[in-house]
């Protein structure tokens, strides 16, 4: 049996991520848990009387199970709870793990330019920090047929980069398989370092030997995973803007993309892939960590 988190975002109000549910047949052995998360702090604010708090929560639940009822009428196993927020993404870790989620399903909550300048976003420090599986899901309607890409990382031959290689091919089958789509694997590569400038016929040599030589290992990943060599695609440039570009030429559904969640320093600054691409995308990414990775929360 697969356990499914669904984050209810305090400022959404399309409800995306329970929307996804539907790419899922009813009839799968899947449970569904809905957290809806909300802020008690206007409430308690307004130091009204002391059932102030546990009213607004009855509303909520009231609220949230209304929202679930016709997806528990198509069949659907669905539970539902109010959580009160102290940090947002703290809460939604710390509820996954009590789950004992598979994944968790979460719209993408937008942030304006300025504020993405001064302040981490919920999403960002999932990325970072949440140990399950975590689809991010963006207002594009069904995600069924549409392909599902895989990127990977071949240069870097670590067991690390490896064994999340894996990982991502092996989801992105997964999901393919409930969608009816068919999995395209690319691989953004960094230009060749070679002197002189591109009439060069040495450092044109350099850059398509470099290129001919990933292409090979892309391909024969694909192949051992079951992807077509037709749907296996290698480019130049960083992945964000890659992959996000090769998204929109196909029409794709999810992104598969697995990270090895920088600390310290690092992981302060906007850069790390999947971070970058989350802010270029208009689909859904799907973000996967080793199993050995432990959560700072």
């Amino acid at each position: 049996m697969t356990n499914i988190l669904i984050v209810i975002d305090p400022e959404e109000s399309n409800y995306t991520a329970l929307e996804r549910i539907k790419e899922i047949p009813a009839t799968a052995d899947v449970d569904y848990k809905v957290d809806l998360y909300f802020d008690a702090a206007p409430v308690t604010a307004r130091k009204a009387n002391s059932n102030s708090l546990r009213e607004s929560i009855a509303a909520k639940q009231a609220a949230v199970d209304k929202l679930v009822t016709p997806y528990k009428e198509m069949g659907y196993r669905i539970t539902t709870s109010v959580i009160q927020i102290h940090r947002l993404y703290e809460d939604i870790i710390k509820s996954a793990r009590d789950y004992k989620a598979d994944f968790v399903f979460k719209s993408v909550r937008q942030h304006a330019p300025l504020k993405r300048m001064f302040y981490t976003s919920t999403d960002w420090n999932l990325i970072r920090m949440c140990p399950t599986a975590l689809l991010l899901v963006r207002d594009q309607g069904t995600v069924r047929g549409k392909p599902v890409i895989a990127s990977v990382n071949i240069d870097d031959e670590d067991p690390e980069h490896q064994e999340l290689n894996r990982i991502v091919l092996a989801q992105a089958n997964a999901l393919a398989e409930v969608l009816g789509a068919k999995v395209h694997l690319i691989y953004a590569y960094g230009p060749a370092v070679v002197m002189g400038d591109g009439a060069d016929p040495m450092a044109y040599q350099i850059a398509k030997d470099k290129h001919d030589a990933e292409f090979k290992k892309a391909k024969a990943l694909a192949s051992a995973n079951n992807v077509l060599a037709t749907n296996t695609k290698l480019r130049e440039g960083t992945p964000a803007t890659i992959v996000t570009e090769y998204g929109e030429e196909i029409s794709a559904g999810i992104i598969v993309l697995g990270t090895v969640a920088r600390s310290g320093a690092s992981g302060l600054f906007i850069g790390n892939t999947a971070e970058s691409m989350l802010e270029k995308t208009h689909r859904d990414m799907f973000v996967i960590k080793l199993e050995s990775f432990v959560s700072p929360v």
